[in-house]
C-alpha cells in the first residue's frame, strides 16, 4: 500500500512540477521528416544561440514528458520551413541544468525566442506547426527584426 501511495505521489508531483497535462496513449514520432534541430549543452549554448546571427528558437524539453517527445516531429518540419532564417534547436535541460535555472524553465516544453543574443519571448505547452510558425513571426515582429520576420512564412 504504501508503494502505491509513493507511485501516485510521484506522478501528482511530476504533473504540478512542470509537464503539461496533455494526454496522449502513444507517442507519434516522425522518424522520416523534416530537419533536425540544433543539440544544444550548457557548453555549446553560448556559441550556438547567444552568438548566432539568425533568430533561435529553442525547445527546452525533457525526456520523460509525453507533450515534448510527441512535438519532436513538429519541430524538424518547423526547422525545414525556417531553414536558413530561424535556427531551431533543442535543449535537454534534464541534462542541462545550467541553462534551465539561467533560464527560470519550469514547464515542459518551453520554447524561448532569441534575437541578437537576447530572449524575446516565450511559450509553454504542446503546439501544432501553424501555432509555433505565428509564434517566431509574432516574436520577431515585435522586436522589429524586419529582416527577419518577412522571411519566415506564415
Amino acid at each position: 500500500m504504501k508503494i502505491l501511495s509513493i507511485t501516485s505521489l510521484f506522478s501528482f508531483v511530476t504533473l504540478i512540477a512542470g509537464c503539461y497535462s496533455y494526454q496522449s496513449n502513444v507517442p507519434k514520432i516522425d522518424k522520416t521528416g523534416g530537419m533536425t534541430p540544433v543539440h544544444l549543452t550548457d557548453s555549446n549554448f553560448g556559441r550556438e544561440v547567444i552568438e548566432s546571427e539568425l533568430p533561435v528558437l529553442v525547445d527546452m524539453w525533457v525526456p520523460w514528458c509525453v507533450p515534448c517527445v510527441e512535438m519532436k516531429p513538429t519541430l524538424r518540419q518547423l526547422a525545414e520551413v525556417l531553414a536558413d532564417q530561424v535556427k531551431v534547436a533543442e535543449l535537454n535541460i534534464e541534462a542541462n541544468v545550467f541553462t534551465k535555472e539561467k533560464y527560470g524553465v519550469d514547464r515542459y516544453p518551453m520554447l524561448l525566442i532569441f534575437v541578437n543574443g537576447k530572449e524575446v519571448q516565450r511559450i509553454a505547452g504542446r503546439k501544432e506547426i501553424s501555432e509555433l510558425k505565428s509564434f517566431v513571426h509574432h516574436s520577431l515582429a515585435i522586436n522589429n527584426s524586419a529582416d527577419f520576420r518577412d522571411a519566415v512564412p506564415q
